[in-house]
C-alpha cells in the first residue's frame, strides 16, 4: 500500500512511542498482569504443585469470596474441567490464565489472579475508547486520531472490533456492561495474544479500518506494532482551578486519601466565592473513602441529618474479625456503639426501607453494616450552597462508585456523564500453593440505597452525556461545557436568585 505523507508522520509517531511502558492504575485488578508477573511465571509446574494451587483457589472462592453465589455461575464445574486437563507440564502462566478465566465468570470487579503474564508479543500502537456503541482510536500522546476525519475504528486485521472485545472479555469479570467493555479494551492492547485466540496470523504490523462520523466513508491503515502495552493514563489531565466563568473546578484523579483530601482542603477555600462547583472524577479508578468524607462536609447543610446511603455485609471467616468493615470502610452494625443518637436514628430509618435485590446466602454473612455521612465540626469548613455538578464516566470504579453514591441525591448536587463501572468488595489476596500465583477476591457484598449491588450495575448519572470523540485527543470537552451551562441555568432561575 502506498503511504501518504500524513500516514508516514503517523508511523514515525508510533515508532517513537514504541517503548512506552505499561502504567498499571491503582486498584486496576483486571489490567494486563505483565508487571505483576513473577520472574518464574514461565516455569513448568509439577502436577502436585498445580493441584495444590487449584485447591487453594477453590477454597478461597468457596470460603471467603463474597460474590461466590451472586450470579449463579458454576465455578466448581469449571474447576473440575480444569482438573481433568494434563496439569503436568503446565506453566505458571498457563495456569494463571485458566484460573483467571474461571474467576471472570463472577461479577466481582476487584477480583483477579496475579503472578502470571500473557505470552509476549506485539502490542497495538494506538489507544481505543468506547463512545456509545462505537470506538474512538487515537495516538498515544492524545494529540490526534489515527487519520484526520476518521475518528472511529471498526475493524482490526479484518475482524470487527466487537469480536476482539468479546475474545478479551474471557479474562474480564462479568460486571456491568460498561465495566466489561473498557476492561476488554485494556486487555486488547496485547494484540498478538488475542490473535492466537482468534486464529489470526501474527505479523509485525496491524491492519485497521477507520470510519468517519457518519459511518459512510472508510479508510484503511497498516501500522507497525510496538513492544509493550501503551499506557492510557488518567484523562483529562488538567488540575483544579477556577474557570473563566467563575465556576470552581475540583479535579480528583484518584481517591487515595493523601492526594484527594489535600486537593479538597487546598481548593475548597478558594471556591467560596464561585458561582458553582464542578467536581470531576472521570477516569478515577478508586482508592479509599476519605475524599467523600472530606467533601461531604462542604456540600451538606448544617441542619441536614446524617446521610446513610449504603449497606454491606462481609463473608464470615476466621480471618474476618468482628470490626472488619470499620477501618477504611467506615461501616458499622445498626446497634454499634460508635453511632451518635442522630446517626442511630438515620441508620434505623434506612434499614427499615432497605431491600437488597440479591438475597445473601444464609449463614455465610455477617449482620448488615451501614455508612453514615456527617459534616465535620470544623469552623473553617463552610457550607457550599451553590449548584454542584459531578462529572463521571465508565472508568469510575471502586471508592469512586462509593463517592458518587454518597453525593447522589444531595441538595444542589447533580451527577453528569455516563454510568460508572460499579465495584465495592473489600478484596483480599490469597497465595496459591507453592506457585507465585495469588488470587484476589472480594469479601464484602456491597449495596446501593435502592438495593442494587454496586458490582454489575454502577451509579447512574442524573444527566446522561456522552463524551465527543474530540475529548480524547485534547479537543473541546463537551461534558465539562454542559456542566458549565447547567450551573449558569440554575443560577438564572428565580428559585436560585431568591435563595428559596
Amino acid at each position: 500500500m502506498v503511504k501518504r505523507p500524513a500516514q508516514l508522520l503517523t508511523l514515525i509517531l508510533f515508532l517513537s512511542v514504541s517503548q512506552i511502558p505499561l502504567v498499571k492504575p491503582a486498584s486496576d485488578t483486571n489490567a494486563i498482569h505483565a508487571q505483576d508477573a513473577n520472574p518464574s511465571s514461565s516455569v513448568i509446574l509439577e502436577r502436585t504443585t498445580a493441584e495444590s494451587a487449584i485447591n487453594d483457589f477453590q477454597a478461597a472462592l468457596n470460603q471467603r469470596w463474597s460474590y461466590r453465589h451472586a450470579n449463579g455461575s458454576d465455578f466448581d464445574a469449571a474447576i473440575a474441567v480444569l482438573r481433568k486437563r494434563n496439569l503436568a507440564g503446565m506453566s505458571v502462566n498457563e495456569l494463571g490464565i485458566e484460573l483467571q478465566k474461571i474467576l471472570a465468570l463472577g461479577i466481582d470487579g476487584h477480583s483477579g489472579v496475579f503472578g502470571y503474564r500473557l505470552p509476549p508479543g506485539g502490542c497495538l500502537p494506538f489507544l481505543i475508547e468506547a463512545v456509545g456503541s462505537r470506538f474512538v482510536a487515537f495516538t498515544p500522546d492524545r494529540r490526534a486520531f489515527l487519520a484526520d476525519g476518521f475518528p472511529f475504528i471498526t475493524r482490526i486485521d479484518g475482524k470487527d472490533i466487537l469480536e476482539w472485545c468479546e475474545a478479551a472479555a474471557a479474562l474480564v469479570s462479568k460486571g456491568s456492561p460498561q465495566y466489561i467493555r473498557h476492561r476488554s479494551l485494556n486487555l486488547m492492547r496485547e494484540i498478538d495474544y488475542w490473535r492466537s485466540q482468534l486464529n489470526v496470523p501474527k505479523t509485525d504490523t496491524v491492519e485497521v479500518q477507520l470510519s468517519d462520523r457518519k459511518g459512510k466513508a472508510r479508510k484503511a491503515l497498516t501500522l507497525p506494532l510496538v513492544k509493550s502495552p501503551l499506557a492510557y493514563g488518567v484523562w483529562p489531565s488538567g488540575g483544579s482551578r477556577v474557570l473563566e466563568t467563575n465556576v470552581g473546578y475540583l479535579r480528583l484523579a484518584s481517591m487515595r486519601e493523601g492526594p484527594s483530601v489535600a486537593e479538597i482542603k487546598l481548593w475548597m477555600p478558594k471556591f467560596c466565592a464561585t458561582s458553582g462547583l464542578i467536581v470531576d472524577v472521570r477516569d478515577n479508578n478508586g482508592g479509599d473513602r476519605a475524599a467523600l468524607l472530606a467533601l461531604y462536609s462542604y456540600l451538606a447543610a448544617p441542619e441536614d441529618p446524617p446521610h446513610v446511603f449504603t449497606a454491606a455485609a462481609y463473608r464470615l471467616h476466621k480471618l474476618h474479625p468482628e470490626n472488619y468493615l470499620a477501618g477504611n470502610h467506615h461501616m458499622f452494625r445498626a446497634n454499634a456503639s460508635e453511632w451518635s443518637p442522630a446517626e442511630r436514628r438515620a441508620v434505623a430509618t434506612f434499614a427499615r426501607i432497605f431491600k437488597p435485590q440479591w438475597k445473601l446466602p444464609p449463614g455465610e454473612f455477617s449482620d448488615w453494616h451501614y455508612m453514615a455521612l456527617n459534616r465535620v465540626g470544623d469552623p473553617e469548613i463552610y457550607y457550599y450552597h451553590k449548584p454542584v455538578i459531578v462529572l463521571m464516566n465508565a472508568k469510575c470504579f471502586s471508592a469512586t462508585d462509593i463517592f458518587l453514591a454518597g453525593l447522589k441525591g444531595l441538595k444542589n448536587v447533580r451527577l453528569l456523564g455516563m454510568t460508572s463501572s460499579g465495584g465495592s468488595a473489600y478484596s483480599q489476596e490469597i497465595a496459591l500453593g507453592a506457585t507465585p500465583l495469588r488470587v484476589r477476591v472480594g469479601t464484602m457484598a456491597s449495596f446501593q440505597a435502592d438495593g442494587k449491588l454496586f458490582d454489575g450495575n454502577g451509579i447512574q448519572p442524573d444527566v446522561r452525556v456522552e463524551a465527543n470523540p474530540e475529548y480524547f485527543v485534547g479537543g473541546p470537552d463537551n461534558v465539562l461545557d454542559q456542566a458549565v451551562r447547567l450551573i449558569a441555568k440554575a443560577n438564572s432561575s428565580p428559585r436560585t436568585r431568591t435563595g428559596r
